[in-house]
């Protein structure tokens, strides 16, 4: 790849990044605007009691939950995995490591 070539990709993600953040502020924009409370109310729940601090404490606390199931759900994963690898380790030991194998092609 060349040197022009990179810059044209280099400009061509700057590009795609300009817009994608462009279209989350106009996406917020308008969420806001077409809310169905009034600018008052928006502002009181989003700045108000509790408001954006309690709205990342929230956040927070999701994340966390969320790490700890994937923590959950790994370790669970972990454990079937070290359980079949055992059954299939003790299924060999109890075929026999001699037994013949079939070589032929499949048709």
């Amino acid at each position: 790849m060349g040197r022009a070539e990179r810059q044209v990709n280099k400009a061509a993600r700057r590009k795609r990044r300009g817009g994608f953040i462009i279209g989350a502020l106009a996406g917020a924009v308008a969420g806001l605007m077409l809310a169905p409370k009034s600018g008052k109310e928006t502002r009181a729940q989003v700045f108000g009691e509790g408001g954006l601090g309690s709205q990342v404490d929230r956040v927070k606390s999701a994340m966390g939950a969320g790490k700890d199931s994937a923590a959950d759900q790994s370790e669970a994963l972990k454990r079937k995995i070290e359980e079949t690898r055992e059954r299939l380790r003790r299924q060999m030991a109890g075929s026999g490591e001699d037994a013949p194998v079939d070589e032929t092609p499949p048709e």
